[in-house]
């Protein structure tokens, strides 16, 4: 779905010298990576990683942000507005998994 880049500049997220979580936003708007430790989960790293999405889009201009979810990250997306336009099941070294294409609309 995305235009998956070779080259990522991640948002990263430490607490205390531990990484939490990290975040990468694509210049289409893919947001291609979005992961937060299970340790860290409802402590405000993922809040932290979106809003530093958010900040990154305003400065690029979109006009959306869109991203490939699972189904246990799909409330969270949902919460920060984004909405599901399709549920579809890709390979992944030999396995179906099943996610979610969500898309935000910006502005």
């Amino acid at each position: 779905m995305g235009t998956k880049s070779d080259k990522i500049n991640p948002f990263v997220a430490e607490v205390n010298g531990v990484i939490a979580g990290f975040a990468d936003l694509q210049d289409d708007g893919y947001i291609d990576h979005f992961y937060c430790s299970a340790d860290f989960q409802r402590q405000g790293v993922g809040d932290a990683l979106m809003q530093a999405i958010f900040n990154k889009a305003a400065k690029l201009t979109l006009n959306s942000l869109y991203a490939e979810v699972s189904i246990t990250a799909k409330p969270f997306f949902s919460n920060y507005g984004f909405v599901e336009e399709e549920a579809q099941s890709v390979a992944v070294r030999g396995q179906k998994i099943n996610n979610f294409v969500m898309r935000k609309l910006l502005g």
